[in-house]
């Protein structure tokens, strides 16, 4: 074998050693592209249906961080890397457009706030007015979770935010949309004010429909974020949009 033979055969050898199952010379697969993806927390049992279709049919992968709105916002606002966030109100798009965050803004899902109760609520609660009576106890989210600023600003309007904290009604507000479900699905309060989408989707019982008289309108958004990844965070979102199905089996109305 000639000198030049032989280191030829060590090269090949080499490279092989190297380069393994890529082999020699070619590259290696392209990595998926990535998506940061804010949602609020009320949103996440048809999200995450959405997020698993969209990584299989796009090849993308989606990183996602739910949470309450406000506590997203705050996030972005610092500077936390995020390409696309969906609110469940609309004046936290509009923050991030004063913020010079947002690149565009969608309105995506309309909801109501509804009244539940739990199994032990039931006898004690049969409407809103039924808050102010003593021995009842009722939970609601914290105001930087919407639903809980909805829910507050609903009781004002009612004329009930008074006499429900004199009557020591309310209990709690935890963070999230979800964990006031789960609190009155657990019965460990009698009543709580909530999505009526997140009720459905913790199958709880609704006793009543607060109006957007009482609420203001309760809308759902989304908004591409500036320096982000623009093209990706645009192409989940009309995904989104094209699935709506996953969002209204719950209770939600596609924003027209």
């Amino acid at each position: 074998m000639t000198r030049i033979m032989r280191l030829f055969l060590l090269a090949l050898f080499l490279c092989a050693a190297l380069l393994g199952p890529a082999g020699c010379g070619q590259q290696p697969p392209p990595e998926k592209p990535k998506l940061n993806l804010y949602v609020a927390a009320g949103l996440k049992k048809p999200m995450d249906a959405v997020i698993a279709a969209f990584q299989k049919d796009q090849g993308a992968a989606v990183t996602v961080n739910y949470g309450p709105s406000g506590g997203l916002y705050a996030q972005i606002k610092e500077g936390q890397p995020c390409d696309l966030y969906f609110s469940a109100d609309w004046l936290y798009i509009e923050k991030l457009q004063k913020d010079q965050k947002l690149v565009e803004g969608h309105k995506f899902l309309k909801d109501n706030v509804v009244l539940i109760v739990s199994p032990k609520g039931e006898a004690k609660v049969k409407s809103v007015n039924d808050l102010a009576n003593k021995g009842v106890t009722l939970v609601i989210a914290d105001p930087q979770a919407p639903a809980g600023a909805y829910a507050e600003t609903a009781l004002k309007k009612l004329g009930l935010w008074e006499k429900v904290n004199a009557a020591g009604t309310l209990k709690a507000r935890p963070s999230t949309v979800n964990q006031v479900a789960i609190i009155v699905k657990e019965d460990q309060v009698d009543a709580g004010l909530i999505y009526s989408s997140v009720a459905r989707g913790y199958d709880v019982k609704i006793v009543q429909t607060l109006s957007e008289d009482f609420t203001g309108e309760i809308i759902f958004a989304a908004g591409v974020i500036k320096g982000g990844n623009e093209k990706l965070a645009r192409e989940f979102y009309t995904y989104a949009r094209q699935h709506i199905a996953e969002f209204t089996n719950y209770g939600w109305q596609a924003y027209e």
